[in-house]
């Protein structure tokens, strides 16, 4: 019944009553208030109509932008007004699709002048990132007394917006230890077995003779020991659990703090000079600055699972080489240590960053905590960072 009393019926229904009463008691006073209520149904229901019909949308930006999470974002659309009179308190609609995920960006312009155009967009701010596409754009307006909402549908330009994640502070547990550089990219030099003279020293009791340099011992007229450089690198292997439906796309989910975590893992591993390879996939792409990381963040979404990745990395990885592994506070922890064992016995250093949402609720910060107990009582060092931007 509640459904079928809305304020337009309503007010018609009065109308009808007192024209009635007008024609049948022939009072002035019940045709004026007839006519009262006539003109403010048709101011209520007449010029919001009217004032939405007469506003177009103009593009004037750019198709394709880059914009941070949580960063105002100029889309470059102007709402044009052609009617001679001004509309106020118009509120618009902006929606968003990305990864089978549509959000609803919503702002009230208080007054959009005659025959001018209205900047849209300037505080338009994305939660998530992801790479969106504009689907619609609707407008609505209840001005002036507020009894009904009027809607209409505005042509939409074709409009695309990558949101890059944000960076998650990361304090590295570890020492950023050097491994073994065959190919010699980014190399850190360190004493070892090659064919480079690095220098050479005085032979102590107990070394081994095969080190000794003869022509040099025969010179100095006693054994010298001759050390060799040998090629090597600050390497880091980046891996995440990827959020899923229906958390992809979800700002305060755990599950997109893990791509945010792993990007303040990637910024931290390139300020130290290390080779990052990210893991979107078992196939490892090497990422050169943190531009690059951000843009494979921003539009990655789950081919394969964690332990895919992670069984094809435990016959990869080599000694001294580090691996980060970010997942949700509600990854299981059997799970995930019989992932990283295999990986831990090759002599990698495994760190398991562990993403709790961004606003942790009652039941994700405890599951946070037993996670991390469970690693650390198992060997590996934990990154869990409680505190979000």
């Amino acid at each position: 019944m509640e459904r079928w009393l809305t304020k337009s019926r309503v007010l018609l229904g009065l109308c009808g009553v007192l024209l009635i009463a007008a024609f049948n008691r022939h009072e002035p006073m019940v045709f004026g208030m007839f006519l009262m209520l006539a003109v403010v149904s048709m101011l209520g229901f007449l010029v919001p109509w009217l004032s939405l019909r007469t506003m177009s949308i103009q593009f004037g930006g750019v198709f394709d932008q880059e914009v941070q999470e949580g960063e105002a974002c100029d889309m470059g659309l102007l709402v044009r007004r052609t009617a001679p009179w001004p509309a106020f308190m118009v509120d618009i609609e902006t929606e968003w699709e990305w990864a089978s995920r549509r959000i609803i960006l919503k702002q009230t312009v208080p007054v959009i002048r005659a025959k001018q155009a209205a900047a849209l967009g300037q505080l338009v701010r994305f939660p998530c990132r992801g790479h969106y596409e504009l689907v619609a754009v609707r407008m609505s307006s209840g001005f002036p007394l507020g009894l009904m909402r009027a809607q209409h549908s505005l042509s939409r330009p074709d409009i695309q917006v990558r949101v890059l994640p944000l960076a998650q502070a990361v304090q590295w547990p570890l020492p950023w230890d050097i491994a073994d550089d065959p190919l010699g990219e980014l190399t850190t030099r360190r004493m070892g077995q090659s064919f480079e003279l690095g220098m050479l020293r005085p032979y102590q009791h107990g070394e081994s003779v095969g080190r000794v340099s003869w022509r040099a011992s025969a010179r100095a007229g006693e054994l010298v020991i001759q050390h060799f450089q040998q090629s090597g690198s600050i390497r880091l292997r980046l891996v995440m659990d990827l959020p899923r439906e229906p958390v992809l796309g979800d700002a305060e989910s755990a599950g997109e703090n893990v791509v945010r975590v792993a990007t303040g893992v990637g910024d931290t591993a390139l300020a130290h000079g290390a080779q990052l390879f990210l893991y979107l996939s078992p196939e490892a792409m090497k990422v050169h600055d943190g531009m690059a990381l951000r843009h494979a963040l921003a539009e990655a979404v789950p081919t394969v699972g964690l332990q895919s990745t992670l069984n094809q990395l435990a016959q990869e990885v080599a000694p001294g080489e580090q691996l980060a592994v970010v997942v949700a506070c509600d990854y299981p922890a059997a799970q995930l240590l019989a992932h990283l064992h295999p990986i831990a016995a090759r002599g990698c250093h495994a760190v398991v960053c562990i993403a709790p949402g961004r606003s942790p609720s009652g039941i994700q910060m405890p599951q946070a905590l037993a996670l991390q107990k469970a690693m650390t009582e198992a060997g590996f060092a934990t990154v869990l960072e409680s505190t979000w931007r």
